[in-house]
């Protein structure tokens, strides 16, 4: 497996456990303000996540079983954070998410931006659908700062 391949398989196993970790959060705000914002968002998140099962379709790269599982897993993990309520769920775990899920779209921003500079020498890299990726994830944290703000205003 060649080092691109590798990076690919690290972004498809963060991707699903991303995907898991948003749509819970949207799941969390169904019905509030900020609901239907949340619940695009995570549409996004999944088509960006199934575009690159298509980039790693392009190049021949595996996408791995074992990797994507554990990041679920890992996500599920996270929700146990102690978060000083012993029962109930604390306010601030809302904002903790959100900075959370800017931090994984600003990681998969990174991601696209390696993939770009490779595309030169990967000539089977879709730069163009790389770049409409990457300008995904501008939109993307742009939009979870707004919702982050709200939320932590509230």
């Amino acid at each position: 497996m060649n080092d691109l391949h590798v990076h690919l398989r690290n972004h498809w196993a963060a991707a699903h456990g991303g995907v898991d970790f948003v749509e819970r959060v949207a799941r969390r705000h169904r019905g509030s303000e900020m609901g239907p914002a949340l619940a695009e968002l995570a549409g996004h998140v999944r088509e960006d996540r199934d575009a690159l099962g298509e980039v790693m379709a392009s190049v021949g790269a595996d996408r791995g079983l074992v990797m994507p599982l554990a990041a679920r897993v890992a996500e599920r993990v996270g929700r146990l954070k102690p978060n000083g309520h012993l029962i109930t769920r604390s306010p601030v775990s809302d904002v903790l998410e959100l900075e959370a899920l800017r931090g994984a779209v600003c990681a998969k921003a990174a991601g696209w931006d390696t993939l770009l500079v490779l595309c030169d020498r990967e000539p089977q890299l879709p730069r163009g659908q790389i770049e409409e990726l990457r300008r995904r994830a501008d939109e993307q944290t742009t939009a979870l700062e707004q919702i982050q703000r709200h939320i932590a205003a509230t």
